[in-house]
């Protein structure tokens, strides 16, 4: 398991990287910039769930694999900020921010963090279901929001593509499960919801339900009216 664990976190980081890179690209920031997103989006959600959970100094700053993880994930960064020419990424990011491809590596890169959350919840000796629930969901989540304020944003987790919602059952399936069936099959269960409902919402465009204001209705009317005018 200490092996499918390591890879799992190598996964969740690689894929972390290549979809906050291109998100760093579209904000059009400089290199260091998209080393620092690549960075909190990977391991943010973790430093928070360490501290959270009493586990200081946080495991980014003392584990040797970790230190191993952020060279791989400073790699990564570095090639897909550089390969195959800036503009031409940034266009790829402007015309493709919610493309398949970065959809898919986000969501691949949060199904492995939470997973690694929760085992690293277990190494730690914490086995309380709200415990359990917290660890995945923050080390899923919390360095997506970290980035996205970071970047002036409403983080993404609050307003698109039903994203916590998936972490949220997966993460309380595995707390009520692992005990009761082999804990890589809870393991494998977990990651393959997170990855089902993420894709099937970016597929369907799912969404919690906002509330509309004046401005909202005002902009509906006039893309309504420019739609009226085109047909004509």
């Amino acid at each position: 398991m200490d092996i499918f664990l390591i890879i799992i976190q190598y996964v969740g980081a690689v894929s972390f990287t290549i979809s906050a890179t291109i998100y760093a690209i579209h904000k059009r920031t400089d290199i260091i910039g998209a080393l620092v997103f690549s960075l909190l989006t990977c391991f943010g959600g973790g430093a928070i769930r360490d501290i959270a959970l009493g586990q200081l100094p946080p495991y980014i700053l003392v584990s040797r694999e970790a230190h191993y993880l952020a060279l791989v994930s400073i790699g990564v960064c570095l090639i897909c900020y550089h390969l195959g020419f800036i503009k031409k990424i940034a266009r790829f990011a402007d015309r493709h921010q919610h493309s398949f491809l970065i959809e898919f590596t986000d969501s691949l890169g949060l199904a492995s963090f939470v997973v690694s959350g929760l085992e690293v919840a277990i190494e730690c000796g914490k086995t309380d279901f709200v415990i359990l629930a917290f660890a995945g969901c923050i080390t899923g989540v919390g360095g997506g929001i970290l980035r996205d304020i970071c970047s002036a944003e409403i983080p993404s987790v609050f307003k698109k593509h039903i994203y916590l919602i998936p972490v949220i059952i997966a993460s309380v399936f595995f707390a009520l499960t692992y005990t009761k069936i082999p804990e890589l099959l809870s393991v494998v269960i977990a990651i393959v919801i997170i990855l089902s409902i993420r894709m099937l919402a970016f597929a369907f465009k799912w969404n919690l339900p906002i509330p509309k204001t004046e401005k909202d209705e005002v902009r509906n009317k006039q893309e309504e009216s420019s739609r009226e005018l085109i047909h004509k």
